[in-house]
C-alpha cells in the first residue's frame, strides 16, 4: 500500500513538472510579445482647460500599424471618484514599442473606430510594423487551457506576462467574456490573453474587485474579429454621460433635475437631496450627509458604530465614508449610496432605489435624534420560501460552485477559509460572510475602527460590512431574486469571500460573540 501511494506521489509531482513545463512560453513567442504589444498613454482636455490622464495596453494585429485596445482606455470619458462623468474636448493618444527600454519610439495614434457597448478600439499609427500577433478561436479555449495576460500594469513602462488558466465563460451587462485567473491590474486592459502560442484569446478588459480576490474578464478574439469584419457606420456612438440615467429616471416617473458630469439630482419633500448617476457598470443613487457627526474623532467614533448597525437593517445600500485627504482623520464626508449593475436597473427598480434613498436620509436623521425609524419594507419584494429556495438553489447549480445545504440557507467555502451564505430574506437573495467580533478592546477604539470600516465600504463594489445585533461583523449584500443571475450570483461569492479575507489580513479578526 505505501509503495503505491509513493508512486502516486511520483506521479503526480511528475504531472505538476509537465504541467508547468507546458506552461512555460518559448523564447521566440516571448520575443513577438514584446513585440507586438504596446504601451498606451492618454491625454484628456477637459471643459475650462484642466487635463486628465491615463494609460493601458494594446496589441499589434496587422503589418501596416493597426493597434488594438478597449474603448475604455481611449474614452473621452473620465469617472471622479467621488461621482460624475465629464466628457473631454480633445484626446492625444501615443503608443510606445519596446517602453521602459532603450529601443523605446513612441508614435502619435489615431483612433479609427471604437465600440463602446464592446469595449473595442481600433487604433492606427503611421508606422510599418514587422511583428503583430493572430488571433485564436477564442471557442477553441475551454476552462483550465493555459493563458498569459500582457501588458503595463499600473502605468508601469515595461511589459510584464503573468500566466493563468481559462477558469470560465461569463456573461456581465449582456457581454460575453472568457473568466481567467492571470493576475492582472488596471493598466492591462486593452492588452492581449495569449495562448502558449503567442495567438491572441482574447482582449483583457475589467477586473471586479473583492478584496485579494478579483474576477478577470477578457473579450472572446471571436467577438474582436467579428466586429472588425462589419463596416465602421455600424459603431454605435458613445452616449452622452447620463443619457441611459436620465431615460431610466423619465421612465420611473421621478422628477429630477440635470446637473453637470453626468449626476441627477431627484428631489423628496423632506429636504433630501437624492442624486443618480452612472458609475462605470453600475447604477448608483447616494445621498450626501456631509462631513459625520462629532465634536472630535471619539464623537464621530461614536456615530461611526451606530452607522454600522444601521447597515444591518438597510434593504438595499449602505452608510460608508469618503476622505478628501487619506491623511487627514477629521474631515470625512458621510454617504447613503447603492449602486446595482446596469444590466438590473430597470425603471420600477430604479424607483425603489430612489425611494429607499430618501426612506433611509430620514431614518438615519431620525436615529441620530433618538426618533423611531419607519422601516423601508417597500423596498422587499416578497414570496414564499418554499417557492424561492428551489430558485436559488437553481442558481447555485448553474454557477457550478460546490455548496452545501442546510434548511433554509446554502454555503461556499472557499480556498481562503472564507465561508459565503446565501438564504432568502423577504424575497431578497441575502448574500453574507461573518467576519469576526467588532474589534477594539475600548469604546474608543471601536469608535475608530468603525471609522475605517465605513472607509472600507466606500471601496466595495457590490456589499457592505455592517454590525449585526449581537456585535458581530457581518459582509453581506440583498438583491431581489427576479434580477439575480448565476453569473452574478458566482461574482457576488468572489467578492465577499475576497472583501473579507482582505480585511482579515487588514485588521485581523476575534471570536464572533453570537457564536
Amino acid at each position: 500500500m505505501r509503495n503505491r501511494l509513493l508512486v502516486g506521489a511520483v506521479l503526480a509531482v511528475l504531472l505538476v513538472v509537465v504541467s508547468l513545463a507546458h506552461a512555460a512560453l518559448s523564447p521566440f513567442v516571448v520575443t513577438r510579445i514584446k513585440q507586438a504589444v504596446v504601451y498606451i498613454e492618454v491625454t484628456l482636455t477637459l471643459p475650462g482647460g484642466g487635463e486628465s490622464g491615463g494609460s493601458g495596453s494594446g496589441f499589434v494585429i496587422a503589418r501596416d500599424g493597426q493597434v488594438v485596445t478597449n474603448a475604455h482606455v481611449v474614452s473621452l470619458d473620465t469617472e471622479r471618484e467621488e461621482g460624475g462623468t465629464v466628457r473631454a474636448t480633445r484626446r492625444r493618444v501615443l503608443v510606445t514599442f519596446y517602453s521602459g527600454t532603450e529601443q523605446a519610439k513612441t508614435y502619435e495614434a489615431v483612433v479609427k473606430r471604437e465600440n463602446p457597448d464592446l469595449d473595442l478600439a481600433l487604433l492606427k499609427i503611421d508606422l510599418e510594423t514587422p511583428a503583430y500577433l493572430e488571433l485564436a478561436d477564442s471557442e477553441a479555449a475551454v476552462e483550465t487551457t493555459p493563458v498569459y495576460v500582457c501588458g503595463h500594469p499600473l502605468g508601469l513602462k515595461e511589459i510584464s506576462i503573468h500566466t493563468g488558466t481559462i477558469s470560465a465563460r461569463r456573461t456581465w451587462e449582456g457581454r460575453r467574456y472568457i473568466e481567467h485567473d492571470a493576475m492582472s491590474e488596471p493598466g492591462n486592459s486593452g492588452g492581449p490573453l495569449a495562448d502558449q502560442d503567442g495567438r491572441v484569446v482574447g482582449i483583457h478588459s475589467m477586473t471586479l474587485t473583492g478584496g485579494s480576490r478579483q474576477t478577470k474578464f477578457a473579450i472572446p478574439s471571436n467577438v474582436l474579429r467579428d466586429w472588425l469584419a462589419t463596416p465602421p457606420e455600424q459603431d454605435p456612438v458613445a452616449p452622452k454621460p447620463g443619457a441611459t440615467v436620465k431615460s431610466l429616471l423619465e421612465e420611473a416617473g421621478l422628477e429630477f433635475k440635470e446637473e453637470e458630469d453626468g449626476i441627477f439630482s431627484l428631489p423628496y419633500e423632506d429636504n433630501v437631496n437624492v442624486k443618480a448617476h452612472q458609475w462605470k457598470d453600475f447604477f448608483r443613487v447616494f445621498v450626501r450627509f456631509g462631513e459625520i457627526p462629532g465634536k472630535d474623532l471619539e464623537g464621530k467614533g461614536e456615530t461611526a458604530l451606530k452607522a454600522l448597525a444601521f447597515n444591518y437593517d438597510d434593504p438595499v445600500g449602505r452608510l460608508s465614508l469618503w476622505k478628501h485627504d487619506e491623511e487627514d482623520e477629521q474631515h470625512m464626508d458621510l454617504y447613503w449610496e447603492c449602486q446595482i449593475p446596469m444590466s438590473a436597473a430597470s425603471p420600477k427598480y430604479v424607483r425603489i432605489l430612489a425611494d429607499v434613498a430618501d426612506s433611509q436620509a430620514v431614518n438615519w436623521q431620525k436615529l441620530l435624534r433618538a426618533e423611531n425609524l419607519e422601516a423601508p419594507n417597500f423596498a422587499y419584494p416578497g414570496g414564499e420560501l418554499e417557492e424561492l429556495l428551489p430558485r436559488l438553489k437553481a442558481i447555485i447549480q448553474a454557477t457550478k460552485l460546490k455548496f452545501s445545504e442546510a434548511e433554509e440557507y446554502f454555503s461556499i467555502k472557499y480556498d481562503n477559509e472564507v465561508t459565503v451564505h446565501a438564504s432568502i430574506y423577504k424575497g431578497m437573495i441575502y448574500t453574507h460572510c461573518y467576519v469576526s467580533g467588532m474589534l477594539g478592546l475600548t469604546p474608543q477604539s471601536q469608535g475608530r475602527r468603525a471609522l475605517a470600516f465605513l472607509e472600507w465600504n466606500w471601496y466595495d463594489d457590490f456589499g457592505r460590512l455592517a454590525l449585526d445585533t449581537d456585535r458581530d461583523l457581518v459582509w453581506e449584500s440583498q438583491v431581489p431574486y427576479n434580477f439575480m443571475t448565476p453569473d452574478f450570483f458566482a461574482i457576488l461569492c468572489e467578492t465577499g469571500s475576497g472583501q473579507v479575507a482582505d480585511f482579515w489580513n487588514a485588521f485581523g479578526r476575534v471570536p464572533l460573540n453570537g457564536d
